[in-house]
């Protein structure tokens, strides 16, 4: 964080983070047809949708009101840097890289506001998701490691008809 925000304008950014990531991880649940892949993003932007859900829920009770928070001026408006350049959206393996780096961001941005959070509450909900959000850094680093040693199944381009995972 480049200045000091307050309680509220870390929750408000922390809000619109979410909901990029959110939307980040089903725009890269579309660039693959291996399932099993797929499933995987969808399930991280229906976490990064829940994050969200937690922290209006935090605002809305910090504030006693039903507002939404109020923009921060200034880039980026988000804890990860705001939307998705044009030049990579197209690009698994960049995206990939682009998402490691973050959820690395986010999770020093909710690192660093929770130091300075000035209510236990906030604090601890703060560093939870600094915690979450290094196991999507370290997920996702997995993930780009998968991609690399076998890209065409990974993209689904080698997929098999009919594939039992699990019990």
């Amino acid at each position: 964080m480049e200045r000091k925000l307050t309680s509220l304008e870390v929750i408000g950014m922390a809000i619109r983070s979410e909901e990029d990531a959110a939307r980040f991880y089903g725009h890269i649940s579309t660039m693959t047809e291996n399932e099993l892949v797929r499933a995987k993003y969808r399930q991280l932007a229906k976490e990064e949708t829940g994050h969200g859900k937690v922290l209006v829920n935090l605002y809305t009770k910090m504030t006693n009101s039903k507002e939404p928070p109020p923009r921060i001026p200034g880039e980026p408006d988000t804890a990860e840097g705001g939307a998705v350049p044009d030049e990579i959206s197209g690009s698994l393996e960049d995206l990939l890289k682009l998402a490691i780096d973050r959820e690395r961001k986010a999770r020093d941005f909710y690192r660093d506001a929770a130091a300075q959070a000035t209510d236990l509450s906030g604090e601890r909900i703060l560093r939870y998701l600094s915690d979450v959000e290094h196991g999507h850094e370290l997920m996702l680093k997995n993930e780009l490691e998968a991609y690399h040693r076998d890209t065409e199944w990974y993209t689904g381009k080698e997929w098999p008809e009919m594939v039992h995972v699990g019990p």
